[in-house]
């Protein structure tokens, strides 16, 4: 029972008794009565107020110490009366705080020991994944000291190297290479150490004495314990395919270079990616230019739409052969025969090409030539055969003339036939000169002489047509030795086709000039120009673009200048003009 209780109790017995007491001395009257029944209450409330007020404190130390002991060590009597109440009041608060400290201390310790526990457990777990890393690699790991003893190894150490594991932990580390291989080690070893890593390349004995190549890469572990880890991977087969492979690129760059033919290899985007020596001198390029430059480059003009259509039948055969024309740096055209093989990476997909250009020029030349002579004996053959009837024509037409008793009409209708019997006659002539040019009577002469003459002959018909001739002639040219009256023909053929050129007017310009041993003579007109493609064949027998003419005016000037050792080129723009030029070697340099 709580102590105040038991003072409210005792109170109201004590007041009981005293109300019996009462009773008894005064014999009992009414009020009286009421006075003693009401005691004990009055008695009993006033031992109440006694108790609350003196025995509060007590009480609420009570009230403390059972919710303390609860387990509830937040609770704070928080009594500072300077009694011995207050004194353990406040003894009983830094109980229950020290409780409370001691309790945080140990669930402390709890959690602590739990983390410990499982931070040992994956510390284990790690362990044992690293020994499984350690033990399962597939390259062979060593662990060893500062001064090249090892100190562990994993089971592929002991199979790269044919040793059992207790032989080889008592191998140094830098004992395993060969002889000619420890002293550049050392040096790596050392670098390796100062830069914790470093990777490089050396040669093991193995325990059978054979010797393989290897790939070590070396790390720093513990640096203040000086312990290295080298990871070594047997790069053997690696090496012999390497050597292989640079032998093999020998020969095929030795090839390559060495080979007469124009080589390449290009992007997919078709940029040149490796050339031959050949490619270079025969095209005039630097290989550091030609590296990074478009194919499409080197291409002539009239061989772009070509080289577009093959490469897309390229891409899908794989292989392809054409023959198209290349220009060179200083713009001269090759001819080739040309074979192209697409190169396709490790998807299948299209990923560049090579090429082999073969120049076939002279071939090309070769076989024109034998078209020439062919048809020369052809031209031959036909003018032989229409010069005999054209002569009968002629000389009956002739005949019929000199007998007399012709009508004006048939006078005139004879006439027209010995015209056009003439026409024939130059027709043949020219057909003979064409099969078989005359060899000439070759002897020095003065290109600015004849130049003049031929300028001099047609000069005041040309004005006519309103076309002037400008001449620009070096001074003091060398003599070439050649056939004056071939050269004038060739000069009077040339300035014709040029009037022909400009049926409004205009003007040819003459300019003769050296070049390096040659002499050089342009006839520039201002006419309406050559296309690419006829400009191709204006040197073919019978190919003209004239109403009325022949085919064989400039067929007959090549032969004539060729014969002379010299060349006759033509190049011209649309609507801007032509150059004719003709060059000849120096008289005693042909």
């Amino acid at each position: 029972m709580k102590i105040g209780n038991k003072i409210t109790i005792s109170f109201f017995v004590t007041g009981v008794l005293a109300a019996a007491v009462m009773a008894f001395l005064s014999k009992t009257r009414v009020s009286t009565a009421v006075t003693i029944l009401t005691l004990p209450f009055i008695a009993g409330f006033c031992g109440f107020i006694v108790a609350k007020a003196f025995f509060g404190h007590v009480l609420r130390l009570e009230k403390g110490t059972q919710i303390v002991s609860s387990g509830n060590l937040e609770y704070h009597v928080g009594l500072d009366t300077q009694d011995e109440i207050g004194g353990i009041s406040r003894d009983f608060d830094q109980m229950a705080e020290g409780l409370r400290n001691a309790r945080a201390a140990v669930e402390t310790l709890q959690r602590q020991s739990v983390l410990h526990e499982a931070t040992i457990g994956e510390l284990r777990k790690r362990e044992e994944h690293f020994r499984r890393l350690f033990e399962q690699s597939n390259d062979a790991v060593f662990i060893y000291d500062i001064e090249g003893k090892i100190v562990d190894i994993n089971n592929k150490a002991c199979e790269m190297l044919g040793y059992s594991r207790d032989v080889l932990l008592k191998i140094p580390f830098l004992d395993l290479q060969t002889e000619d291989e420890v002293t550049a080690s050392k040096q790596a070893m050392k670098m390796g150490e100062e830069a914790c890593s470093i990777r490089f390349e050396s040669k093991f004995r193995r325990g059978d004495g054979t010797v393989i190549d290897v790939g070590i890469s070396s790390s720093c572990v513990d640096l203040k314990k000086g312990v290295m880890q080298a990871i070594v991977s047997n790069i053997t087969e690696r090496k012999r395919l390497e050597k292989a492979l640079k032998e093999s690129e020998e020969k095929f760059r030795t090839f390559m270079e060495t080979a007469s033919d124009l080589m390449y290899i290009t992007s997919k985007d078709g940029y040149f990616t490796y050339v031959n020596e050949a490619m270079c001198s025969t095209l005039g390029y630097y290989r550091e230019e030609m590296i990074g430059m478009h194919v499409t480059e080197v291409f002539a003009k009239e061989s772009l739409s070509e080289y577009k259509s093959e490469q897309k039948d390229l891409v899908t055969k794989g292989e392809i052969l054409y023959e198209p024309a290349w220009e060179t740096k200083n713009r001269g055209k090759i001819h080739g025969e040309m074979k192209v093989a697409a190169i396709y990476d490790k998807n299948g997909e299209y990923a560049g090409n090579r090429g082999v250009f073969r120049d076939i020029s002279e071939r090309k030349k070769v076989e024109r030539s034998q078209r020439l002579a062919q048809l020369g004996k052809l031209a031959a053959d036909v003018a032989h055969e229409v010069n005999n009837p054209v002569m009968v024509i002629s000389g009956n037409a002739e005949l019929a003339l000199i007998e007399g008793g012709l009508s004006e009409k048939a006078k005139k209708i004879f006439n027209i036939i010995l015209e056009q019997c003439e026409v024939a006659r130059g027709i043949v002539k020219r057909l003979l000169m064409f099969s078989r040019p005359s060899k000439g009577t070759f002897k020095e002469a003065n290109i600015a002489d004849s130049i003049d003459l031929v300028v001099g002959l047609v000069e005041s018909q040309f004005m006519r047509k309103q076309i002037e001739i400008i001449k620009k002639t070096a001074f003091s040219l060398p003599p070439v030795n050649a056939d004056e009256k071939q050269l004038q023909e060739v000069f009077m053929n040339l300035l014709r086709n040029a009037a022909d050129a400009m049926p409004n007017g205009g003007s040819i310009t003459i300019t003769a000039a050296m070049e390096e041993e040659n002499i050089r003579i342009d006839f520039t007109d201002t006419g309406e120009g050559i296309s690419e493609t006829d400009i191709k064949l204006i040197f073919d027998p019978f190919f003209t673009t004239k109403e009325h003419g022949t085919g064989l005016g400039l067929s007959v000037c090549y032969g004539i200048i060729k014969a002379h050792g010299g060349d006759l080129r033509y190049s011209s723009k649309l609507g801007e003009g032509t150059t004719a030029t003709v060059v000849l070697p120096v008289a005693g340099r042909a």
